[in-house]
């Protein structure tokens, strides 16, 4: 498609209830660690994470992206600092970092992958 062909970028717009039915899934292996996408693109992502009270995400590193979060409900381990709700990271690519909840009742953040700008 060229740009004169291609179809509009779209909006979107989720109350509480469409993201409670939004599916979840599993993060991986791990144990006690779902998330459920809100949008997602070819190159970024958001979405809703939550981690059970004594879990962890596990040490890990994005490539390209960048790491946004926003911590909503409860606390969890990032970077060495306890984050509660209303806390929020940035974890640029290549840092190495993990979401540990191991310690605490547990958390749910609100995440976004994006890739940097120029």
């Amino acid at each position: 498609m060229d740009a004169q062909t291609a179809a509009p970028p779209q909006a979107t717009v989720l109350s509480a209830e469409a993201i409670a039915e939004r599916p979840t899934t599993p993060l991986g292996t791990k144990p006690g660690v779902i998330r459920r996408v809100l949008w997602q693109s070819p190159s970024s992502e958001a979405g809703v994470l939550t981690i059970a009270a004594g879990e962890r995400l596990g040490p890990h590193r994005h490539r390209v992206n960048h790491h946004h979060i926003w911590v909503i409900d409860g606390a969890a381990e990032v970077l060495g600092q306890i984050v509660e709700a209303g806390s929020y990271v940035h974890i640029p690519s290549g840092i190495e970092h993990d979401l540990d909840a191991s310690a605490t009742n547990g958390c749910t953040v609100f995440y976004v992958y994006e890739p940097p700008t120029a």
